[in-house]
């Protein structure tokens, strides 16, 4: 999300995830980071502006059950932004979460 972001610097920290479950993309027109934003609620006061308002949506953790199909309503979602409307991330809850996800 910062400017100096290019595909090459998204392709070399992907590296070290190694997991046949995990895709990783890289979204240089920030679509996805806008649309995110505007449905999880982040102003342009609570991390970069992306305009209309919006602010984008990174450093975000997003949890889905197997076979919720609409990315913009995750079970739970935690942040590192400026977000007051949302837990910020505790990696415990965060992995205590996808355990109950995954068990269910």
């Amino acid at each position: 999300m910062l400017p100096a972001d290019s595909e090459a610097g998204a392709r070399l920290a992907a590296k070290p995830i190694r997991d046949s479950r995990a895709s990783h993309y890289w979204d240089g027109g920030r679509h996805l980071a806008r649309e995110m934003g505007r449905a999880l609620g982040i102003s342009d006061t609570e991390s970069v502006p992306l305009g209309d308002g919006i602010g984008a949506a990174w450093d975000v953790y997003l949890a889905y059950a197997a076979g919720d199909t609409d990315i913009r309503t995750p079970r739970l979602w935690m942040h590192q932004l400026a977000v007051t409307h949302a837990p910020r991330l505790d990696a415990g809850v965060f992995i205590e979460t996808i355990r109950g996800l995954l068990a269910s």
